[in-house]
């Protein structure tokens, strides 16, 4: 393993009790020097530690502004699928990612990051996991913190195993072609690599426990509750292609979880946590600016970065041009724009099919601290039609698409598609609610469906690749070279 990934999570703590400040985090005492034990010694002190270990999804990786956690990391899994559309090649943010080269290369930064990140989310959870029983605080402070761990590290593996393993597939169980190694205790040894389906079952044992403690109000929308977990537990069975189980997490996930925002909530630049939608999320704080290298750098309409400004973020124009104009999403892009209907930062490109759905405050924006949505309302009503469709429900899918689009747009009536056209509706729908969120080369991959990215607007000189097979070998990251080396006992992917 990475020596660094089992960082205990004593190291992180120290940082938040220094709030944040990045100086103060490289002066602390070395982590070897800290007895882990004493991080969670009271629940009081537990609190702080899972806190720091939140932390851990939104610090720069591989030294790049382009790699800010988990945030960078949902950019990303549009840009290489094919509904992000650089619009010229001036700006080199993501080139090599859109171009499929980073993730495939062992020393690639985009190979590297999702597993040191995830890594590091799991030692530290396995440290809260081995030592919150014996802490000093109550049963009910214990089983939060213990819940909290539990889904962090589920949502760890879940994004490992989608990334490093094969894709599920429900026909062929057990899955036993090669997933990620499974670390569920702190330790510095190498683990060989567990099958796909091992790694599902232990995903979906920490989510069930991690279900069953969370039962008291979470500290902010940045931590996992009860809402949170079922909607990744619907995530996990829409990929195990468990239906009804994807259906009926996704329900319950709403259930208390929020509201759909309204449409004049829609337009006002998907930035800010308060929203009723949002379930789950980073809420950018003061102490955590990031700059150039946050989410909004990248994608927002207004921020004044060169990378908005030079090359801005368009959509795919096929699937633009099936909006209505009764949507509001159809104002969430501007396929003619013009200085009167459209925001770009001072001097910035106003490229055709330009996003306006990413936005912060200010005209122009002088922070790029903008929240960032990690899950919302929406996805459950989406999850629950499409796999109501795919389970031959299609009243029902009808149903849970129409009291979501009808929220988009008021012209929408309910559908009257049946299986394949309804399914195709539903995905056109997820494609274009969740645009820029992290879903569609997991999708893709999910589906086992190619990579398509001829005739919607795609610069052939910054994405290079326009089609990729399903099942091919490079929809697999590869595994780093530094873990190769580390761990004698793991293997790469296929090359």
């Amino acid at each position: 393993m990475f020596k660094y990934k089992l960082l205990f999570v004593t190291l992180i703590y120290l940082s938040i009790t220094s709030n944040g400040c990045e100086k103060d985090y490289l002066n602390t005492t070395p982590t070897g020097s800290v007895d882990a034990g004493s991080a969670y010694a009271t629940t009081k002190n537990a609190t702080a530690a899972i806190n720091g270990i939140y932390r851990g999804f939104i610090v720069r990786y591989q030294g790049s502004q382009g790699y800010f956690g988990y945030p960078a990391l949902m950019l990303i899994n549009d840009i290489i699928a094919e509904d992000i559309v650089f619009s010229n090649a001036s700006n080199g943010w993501h080139f090599n990612e859109q171009r499929w080269l980073s993730h495939r290369a062992d020393v690639g930064t985009l190979s590297i990051m999702p597993y040191e990140m995830f890594y590091r989310l799991i030692g530290n959870a396995n440290v809260a996991i081995a030592n919150i029983d014996q802490a000093v605080g109550t049963q009910a402070e214990k089983n939060q913190i213990k819940g909290e761990a539990l889904a962090i590290r589920a949502f760890a593996y879940f994004n490992l195993v989608q990334y490093y393993g094969k894709r599920y597939d429900a026909s062929k169980k057990p899955n036993s072609t090669l997933g990620v190694s499974l670390v569920l205790e702190p330790t510095k040894e190498g683990i060989a690599r567990a099958s796909v389906e091992e790694c599902y079952a232990q995903i979906n044992k920490d989510l069930d426990e991690a279900g069953k403690l969370l039962t008291t109000a979470r500290a902010a929308k940045s931590h996992f509750n009860k809402n949170v977990v079922r909607g990744v537990q619907a995530r996990v069975a829409l990929v195990q292609q468990n239906w009804s189980a994807a259906a009926a997490f996704a329900a319950e996930a709403r259930v208390g979880g929020g509201s759909l925002m309204s449409i004049a909530q829609y337009q006002e630049g998907f930035a800010e946590i308060a929203n009723p939608e949002w379930m789950w999320g980073f809420d950018h704080l003061e102490d955590q600016s990031e700059y150039f290298g946050a989410f909004h750098s990248y994608i927002s309409s207004n921020y004044n970065s060169s990378v908005n400004r030079q090359t801005p973020k368009t959509i795919n124009k096929l699937i633009y041009d099936r909006i209505p104009e009764t949507d509001v999403r159809f104002k969430m892009w501007v396929k003619a724009p013009t200085a009167t209907n459209s925001i770009v930062p001072p001097g910035g490109v106003r490229a055709p099919y330009i996003v306006q759905k990413f936005r912060l405050p200010g005209v122009p924006s002088t922070s790029a601290m903008g929240d960032v949505p990690y899950m919302r309302v929406a996805e459950m009503f989406i999850i629950e039609a499409e796999a109501k469709a795919r389970g031959g429900d299609n009243t029902g899918a009808a149903k849970a698409l129409f009291d979501l689009v009808k929220q988009r747009d008021p012209a929408y009536v309910t559908s009257t598609k049946t299986g394949a056209t309804l399914i195709e509706e539903i995905m056109f729908q997820r494609r274009i609610e969740l645009w820029g969120e992290g879903h569609r080369f997991l999708d893709l991959k999910r589906l086992d469906q190619p990579l398509n990215r001829n005739g919607i607007g795609h610069n052939a000189a910054v994405a290079l690749i326009f089609d990729v097979p399903a099942g091919d070998a490079r929809w697999e990251f590869l595994i780093p070279r530094r873990e190769l080396d580390a761990n004698k006992l793991s293997v790469q992917n296929p090359l």
